[in-house]
């Protein structure tokens, strides 16, 4: 289904990933529902309107947007959990209103048994972008323009103009060494992900070994197991980085992470605001 700025449109000539709709001045954020229940709007929203500010753009207040994508839920009733993207572009900020597709979502619980194959960019991100990477957009150019020269792989690495290890196209890292979680820092030039800041609740609760700093590629490459987290698929462990660095997949420590991931996120009322 389509949300046009007003109503909900059943059919309609846009698609998910039209490129004249998504790729212009604009700002975005992409959710999900489990149990039909959208999971951390609060998060998504308040990271939406950082985003808009730093663009000048406006964002419906917060409720107006909730009801809206719940009645969209409602309206566009699939049986299984679906995935929401929502966009605020130059006309939605004046009208102080937004667009939004929701589609069905293709859970791939195969992969997570099975892992999936990344591969390391040559490209690095610069120092000082002139859009900061914590704003959500297209405008930033480097992300669309990976995803689509690595599109053989689930995801590509990117390394910043250090050497270090940031993150994914679409994706945060983590990997397990020894049994010591580890994963970038925020000022190593990532995404502040939805899904990584809840993962690392999820690793606190259970106490386990864990350190928040730059990661070389050696330790990368040299890792029991890695795994990533975004929002679509929660977290999923890797298999291998091409071409034939490999990892335990799951290994205990993301196994035991994705087994629990459901119960933890849905216990917490606080991801349901």
């Amino acid at each position: 289904m389509f949300y046009n700025s007003k109503n909900w449109i059943e059919k309609t000539i846009y698609k998910n990933e039209d490129f004249d709709l998504f790729n212009g001045y604009s700002t975005y954020e992409t959710l999900r529902t489990y149990n039909k229940n959208i999971f951390a709007l609060r998060f998504h929203y308040e990271r939406l309107k950082k985003s808009a500010m730093f663009l000048g753009l406006e964002v419906p207040e917060y409720e107006i947007l909730k009801n809206t994508l719940i009645s969209g839920i409602k309206n566009f009733n699939c049986k299984n959990d679906v995935r929401i993207k929502i966009l605020i572009n130059k006309y939605t900020s004046k009208e102080k209103t937004f667009y939004a597709f929701i589609e069905p979502i293709r859970e791939i619980d195969d992969l997570r048994e099975s892992g999936v194959v990344l591969t390391i960019s040559r490209e690095r991100k610069p120092k000082n972008p002139v859009i900061p990477y914590y704003v959500k957009t297209t405008l930033n150019g480097y992300s669309m323009y990976l995803r689509q020269k690595y599109n053989a792989y689930y995801d590509s690495i990117v390394l910043n103009e250090f050497g270090y290890v940031t993150e994914g196209t679409k994706s945060n890292i983590f990997i397990v060494t020894a049994g010591v979680i580890t994963t970038p820092p925020i000022s190593a030039g990532i995404l502040p992900g939805v899904t990584r800041k809840i993962v690392l609740e999820l690793i606190e609760s259970f106490n386990m070994d864990f350190e928040e700093r730059n990661i070389e590629v050696w330790e990368l490459l040299s890792a029991d197991e890695i795994f990533l987290t975004h929002t679509s698929v929660g977290i999923i462990p890797v298999r291998r980085i091409v071409p034939n660095f490999t990892f335990n997949a799951p290994g205990i420590s993301t196994e035991t992470l994705i087994n629990y991931w459901q119960d933890f996120i849905i216990a917490n009322n606080e991801y349901w605001e």
